[in-house]
């Protein structure tokens, strides 16, 4: 097997003033901020605690990033677009459709191969912020703004990819990127439920993200199925 080549993903110019991988400061700006959001979590975090963690000005991380939420909103991108490539590559390693539907179905409930490529952020990281900060990427009033700028492309690849995987096995599986968002939902949601509301589950017994992503592909295949076929009014 050839050795793992390193992704070296971009997001979208429109989340930053400066691109934040040009410069030693500017990566440093990332990695740090990826390390405190996470430990603060996005209220407590800001641009001046996240200066003294890497020794240098608020001023000076306004010229990268204009604020917090786009900051959050880079790291969700890259995310997305890592795991967009993640899946692709384990869908062509596939022995049939089905085998594909499994494989991606696993990457996104974070069960990744061993010889996962290496990202320029710690994707393990990433995928913490995305299930401890939802859905604050969206849920503001300028979700319509943002997605007109196509600041949530990354995502809705993704779908569209899953989507994709779902019709393969079935044709006529019914509203196939509805089902797929959900299971992309449920797999950042549900590791959420597992840790710190875990009444709501019984996956939280054990919190295994492979039982996770069992279950998710149990409910998918059930779903391809028997879902009977749409039919609009």
């Amino acid at each position: 097997m050839s050795p793992a080549r390193s992704i070296h993903l971009r997001p979208d110019d429109a989340l930053f003033l400066r691109d934040p991988e040009s410069t030693e400061l500017g990566r440093s700006v990332l990695a740090g901020g990826l390390d405190l959001m996470n430990s603060l979590g996005l209220e407590a975090f800001t641009f001046r605690k996240l200066a003294e963690e890497i020794g240098s000005t608020e001023v000076t991380i306004y010229k990268y990033f204009p604020n917090k939420h786009r900051l959050l909103q880079y790291y969700f991108q890259l995310y997305w677009l890592w795991l967009r490539q993640v899946c692709g590559r384990e869908a062509e390693r596939a022995r049939d459709p089905q085998d594909a539907l499994r494989r991606s179905i696993e990457a996104i409930c974070g069960v990744w191969p061993a010889d996962l490529p290496p990202l320029q952020l710690d994707p393990g990281a990433l995928r913490r912020l995305v299930i401890d900060e939802g859905m604050k990427s969206y849920l503001h009033k300028n979700v319509d703004a943002d997605n007109a700028r196509r600041l949530f492309a990354p995502y809705k690849a993704l779908s569209a990819f899953l989507a994709e995987r779902l019709v393969a096995c079935r044709r006529n599986v019914p509203m196939p990127r509805s089902f797929a968002t959900t299971v992309i939902e449920m797999a950042h949601s549900l590791p959420f439920t597992m840790q710190h509301l875990p009444s709501l589950t019984e996956l939280s017994s054990r919190k295994d993200l492979k039982q996770l992503a069992r279950h998710l592909l149990h409910r998918t295949v059930t779903y391809v199925e028997h879902a009977k076929p749409h039919r609009n009014p």
